[in-house]
Protein backbone atom coordinates (compact mmCIF):
# COMPACT_ATOMS: atom_id res chain seq x y z
CA UNK A 1 0.00 0.00 0.00
CA UNK A 2 1.47 3.28 -1.42
CA UNK A 3 0.66 6.37 1.00
CA UNK A 4 0.43 9.98 -1.41
CA UNK A 5 2.31 12.96 0.04
CA UNK A 6 0.31 15.45 1.85
CA UNK A 7 -0.76 18.21 -0.24
CA UNK A 8 -0.28 20.83 2.57
CA UNK A 9 2.68 21.37 4.81
CA UNK A 10 2.28 18.85 8.12
CA UNK A 11 2.91 21.04 11.13
CA UNK A 12 5.71 19.68 12.22
CA UNK A 13 7.55 20.48 9.05
CA UNK A 14 5.96 24.62 9.52
CA UNK A 15 7.65 23.99 13.00
CA UNK A 16 10.71 22.53 12.22
CA UNK A 17 11.22 24.66 9.49
CA UNK A 18 10.93 27.84 12.20
CA UNK A 19 13.09 26.20 14.44
CA UNK A 20 15.84 26.14 11.39
CA UNK A 21 15.48 29.74 11.03
CA UNK A 22 16.17 30.41 14.44
CA UNK A 23 18.87 27.63 14.77
CA UNK A 24 20.34 29.57 11.47
CA UNK A 25 20.19 32.58 13.12
CA UNK A 26 22.00 31.45 16.06
CA UNK A 27 24.59 29.85 14.36
CA UNK A 28 25.18 32.65 12.01
CA UNK A 29 25.39 34.86 14.99
CA UNK A 30 27.72 32.80 16.94
CA UNK A 31 30.11 32.89 13.67
CA UNK A 32 30.21 36.52 13.41
CA UNK A 33 30.45 36.92 17.10
CA UNK A 34 33.69 34.14 17.22
CA UNK A 35 35.16 35.77 14.16
CA UNK A 36 34.97 39.48 15.68
CA UNK A 37 36.31 37.85 19.17
CA UNK A 38 39.12 36.19 16.66
CA UNK A 39 40.25 39.37 15.28
CA UNK A 40 40.24 41.21 17.89
CA UNK A 41 42.72 39.08 19.85
CA UNK A 42 45.27 39.32 16.73
CA UNK A 43 44.94 43.26 16.49
CA UNK A 44 46.18 43.01 19.90
CA UNK A 45 48.71 40.56 19.76
CA UNK A 46 47.08 38.07 21.82
CA UNK A 47 47.27 34.13 21.21
CA UNK A 48 44.30 32.86 19.06
CA UNK A 49 43.71 29.24 18.56
CA UNK A 50 43.88 28.18 15.27
CA UNK A 51 40.64 26.08 14.71
CA UNK A 52 38.46 29.15 15.96
CA UNK A 53 38.55 31.03 12.59
CA UNK A 54 37.80 27.91 10.68
CA UNK A 55 34.96 27.38 13.38
CA UNK A 56 33.27 30.57 12.67
CA UNK A 57 33.21 30.34 8.85
CA UNK A 58 31.70 26.87 9.31
CA UNK A 59 29.38 28.41 11.74
CA UNK A 60 27.93 31.16 9.36
CA UNK A 61 28.56 28.88 6.46
CA UNK A 62 26.19 26.12 7.77
CA UNK A 63 24.06 29.08 8.67
CA UNK A 64 23.84 30.29 5.30
CA UNK A 65 22.66 26.58 4.32
CA UNK A 66 19.96 25.75 6.87
CA UNK A 67 18.65 29.14 5.98
CA UNK A 68 18.58 28.27 2.27
CA UNK A 69 16.67 25.16 3.03
CA UNK A 70 14.47 26.97 5.19
CA UNK A 71 13.39 28.99 2.24
CA UNK A 72 13.19 25.99 -0.44
CA UNK A 73 10.94 23.80 2.12
CA UNK A 74 8.07 24.98 0.67
CA UNK A 75 9.42 23.89 -3.00
CA UNK A 76 9.44 20.01 -1.73
CA UNK A 77 12.80 19.48 -2.66
CA UNK A 78 14.03 15.62 -1.39
CA UNK A 79 17.59 17.19 -1.44
CA UNK A 80 16.56 20.18 1.20
CA UNK A 81 15.46 17.11 3.77
CA UNK A 82 18.25 15.33 3.03
CA UNK A 83 20.44 18.12 3.49
CA UNK A 84 18.90 19.28 6.74
CA UNK A 85 19.09 15.47 8.15
CA UNK A 86 22.84 15.57 7.72
CA UNK A 87 23.32 18.64 9.42
CA UNK A 88 21.37 17.95 12.65
CA UNK A 89 23.05 14.64 13.07
CA UNK A 90 25.83 15.99 13.29
CA UNK A 91 24.49 18.86 15.23
CA UNK A 92 22.96 15.97 17.43
CA UNK A 93 26.46 14.56 17.92
CA UNK A 94 27.87 17.73 18.89
CA UNK A 95 25.05 18.50 21.48
CA UNK A 96 25.30 15.01 23.25
CA UNK A 97 29.18 15.66 23.31
CA UNK A 98 28.98 19.23 24.81
CA UNK A 99 26.19 17.79 27.34
CA UNK A 100 28.37 15.40 28.72
CA UNK A 101 31.35 17.83 28.44
CA UNK A 102 29.56 20.24 30.14
CA UNK A 103 27.99 18.67 33.02
CA UNK A 104 24.70 19.63 31.24
CA UNK A 105 24.73 23.51 30.72
CA UNK A 106 21.50 25.03 29.10
CA UNK A 107 23.25 26.07 26.49
CA UNK A 108 24.22 22.26 25.15
CA UNK A 109 20.80 20.94 25.84
CA UNK A 110 19.12 23.52 24.03
CA UNK A 111 20.95 23.38 20.45
CA UNK A 112 20.37 19.27 20.90
CA UNK A 113 16.71 20.50 21.54
CA UNK A 114 16.74 22.22 18.35
CA UNK A 115 18.12 19.65 16.33
CA UNK A 116 15.91 16.70 17.63
CA UNK A 117 13.14 19.17 16.85
CA UNK A 118 14.27 19.48 13.09
CA UNK A 119 15.00 15.64 12.70
CA UNK A 120 11.58 14.61 14.33
CA UNK A 121 9.99 17.59 11.89
CA UNK A 122 11.30 16.11 8.72
CA UNK A 123 10.16 12.37 10.02
CA UNK A 124 7.32 10.70 9.32
CA UNK A 125 4.76 12.02 7.87
CA UNK A 126 6.88 15.24 7.41
CA UNK A 127 9.43 12.72 5.51
CA UNK A 128 6.43 11.54 3.31
CA UNK A 129 5.05 15.38 2.73
CA UNK A 130 9.22 16.10 0.46
CA UNK A 131 7.77 13.23 -1.36
CA UNK A 132 6.39 14.31 -4.62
Amino acid sequence: MVTEAPARMPLQVKIAVVVMWIQAVINGLGGFFILSEVNSRIEHNQEVDGVMRPLAYTSIVLALVLLTCAVLARKRYAWVRNTVLVIEAFAVLSGLIGLAASGGAPSAASGLAFAIVIVVGFSGEGGKWFDR
